[in-house]
């Protein structure tokens, strides 16, 4: 048990290590940029240099750059991401729908994805060389490889442009007023619109828990339990069964490090769809120079990676009885 906690305790720590050069990092990239979000306003004549330097001061961009970091990292860890440059009111009103977009739109992919292509992979580790093996490992290889945008695009052309089965761009149709979370998540509108992007992200991550199942059944499949299974009288399905519940723990870990690092692929799937994510949010901040809604959306998607990772590491140490914490 001490064994454990010093462990989370030492994960724990290098986590918040991790968070703090990465918001910095975030912090250094942006103020070395040839330019700030104010120079195109003087250039255009919509601002003389004097009102310029009123506004830079209003957000504390004139400050010494120490003083400008030591706020930065104080509203961060406070999850005060301040006041957007371009839309002029609280990042948090921008990021927070914007995250909960995303969230909807990949965490359910995540897990759908996860289930069938695990299962699918056990399945195709205890039939070895089988026809169900083989196309499984090839067509979900291929999806892993092809860059989701490009998957995104193929199906776009040929179930939006050429069907005209699904609408091509957004969350909902132009018309469209919800109102409340279960009228905007829960509609046909809505559902409409999902099915294209979901089905990009199912397709792109059943690759990794595929073959991540499959190699696990294949390492059991030759081990002292299952033999003894087998001596005992059961069936292939409950041999198949128990080797797949002595596989979970990988897919668990798996699952945990895949959540953290699922915005790596949101941006340009958001793009592609138009999907009004935190992605999609990031590449319109990152256009307009705006520096406080790039801090936040960068600053959320690096505290994810961090988390899930801390959280695949106590997963890992925490169930699996042959491994001990003090030596993760």
């Amino acid at each position: 048990m001490m064994s454990f906690r010093r462990f989370l305790i030492k994960r724990t720590a290098i986590a918040a290590l991790l968070t703090l050069i990465a918001v910095s990092i975030i912090f250094a990239t942006l103020r070395m940029l040839p330019a700030d979000p104010f120079s195109g306003l003087v250039a255009s004549g919509a601002l003389t240099p004097e009102q310029v330097a009123e506004v830079r001061a209003m957000y504390g961009l004139d400050e010494p750059i120490y003083v400008q970091y030591v706020k930065y990292i104080q509203n961060l860890f406070t999850f005060n991401f301040g006041v957007s440059l371009t839309q002029q009111r609280p990042v948090s009103e921008i990021i927070t729908p914007a995250l909960l977009n995303t969230l909807v739109l990949l965490l359910p992919a995540l897990v759908v994805t996860a289930i069938i292509s695990s299962l699918a992979g056990m399945y195709a580790g205890w039939n070895r060389g089988s026809w169900f093996e083989q196309s499984s490992i090839v067509a979900t290889t291929v999806f892993r490889s092809v860059p989701n945008f490009v998957t995104g695009i193929f199906l776009l052309i040929i179930f939006s442009y050429g069907l005209g089965w699904l609408p091509a761009f957004g969350m909902r149709s132009p018309l469209a007023n919800p109102s409340g979370y279960l009228d905007t998540y829960l509609s046909w509108n809505f559902l409409k619109h999902y099915t294209l992007p979901f089905t990009v992200t199912v397709l792109y991550y059943s690759g990794d828990f595929l073959m991540l199942a499959r190699n696990s059944v294949v390492e059991r499949m030759g081990s002292e339990f299952l033999m003894l299974h087998r001596a005992k009288g059961l069936s292939e399905m409950e041999q198949l069964g128990r080797a797949g519940r002595n596989s979970l723990l990988p897919l668990v870990t798996y699952f945990a490090l895949r959540t953290g690092m699922l915005f790596q692929g949101v941006v340009t799937l958001e793009v592609v769809f138009a999907w009004p994510g935190i992605g999609r949010a990031l590449v319109q901040a990152i256009l307009n120079q705006d520096y406080p809604t790039v801090q936040a959306a960068v600053f959320i998607m690096a505290v994810a990676v961090i988390v899930m990772n801390l959280v695949a590491d106590v997963a890992y140490a925490k169930l699996d009885p042959t491994v001990d914490a003090g030596d993760v």
